[in-house]
């Protein structure tokens, strides 16, 4: 079973493929850092989002998990605290396109071959798209997918996107990434 920050990982590396950019061979992706990432969908001390992302903000930081250092655990700790990660074996790997996109999410184990893989079947699947929309579409399935066969939950789905802004902006990977969480969220 996947962990919440490999699932995370998988998915920021298929918004990179599917904006046409591979992942480096140390397993980073250039304008998606987890790092800072993770932080703003949880919100802030100072400002502080409402609800669920707000209660899980006020933990992380009592915990120490929003200290400066970006601590691959730190890290682990905040993807879980945003998604959880069910049972994924009813996506099937040999299924194919987005389908199969989606099962290599769910079963990367985090490491830049791993990462740089499903960055490529991305990358060969928005190719098909015909359009900007026709692109959104298929990263909003990867993300239906994900949840509901996937077993992945996304905690304040749509308050940790709104949160996104803050740090993405209008970037196109940014917008391809909360299209794939936005997926998920419904």
């Amino acid at each position: 079973m996947s962990s919440a920050l490999n699932v995370l990982s998988g998915i920021a590396a298929a918004a990179a493929g599917f904006h046409g950019e591979k992942v480096s061979s140390s397993g980073s992706i250039a304008g998606l850092d987890l790092a800072k990432i993770l932080p703003a969908m949880l919100g802030s001390k100072a400002g502080g989002a409402a609800g669920i992302i707000g209660s899980l903000a006020s933990v992380a930081s009592k915990s120490g998990l929003l200290g400066g250092d970006s601590k691959l655990g730190n890290l682990a700790g905040l993807a879980g605290s945003l998604l959880s990660v069910g049972n994924t074996s009813t996506v099937k790997e040999s299924a194919g396109g987005i389908q199969g996109l989606a099962a290599a999410i769910l079963g990367n184990s985090g490491s830049a071959s791993s990462l740089g893989s499903i960055a490529s079947l991305a990358t060969s699947i928005g190719k098909t798209a015909t359009s900007k929309n026709d692109l959104l579409g298929m990263t909003s399935q990867l993300g239906k997918i994900l949840g509901s066969s996937g077993g992945v939950s996304f905690s304040g789905g749509s308050t940790a996107l709104k949160a996104l802004d803050s740090v993405l902006g209008n970037d196109a990977k940014g917008t391809i990434l909360k299209s794939i969480l936005g997926g998920l969220a419904k």
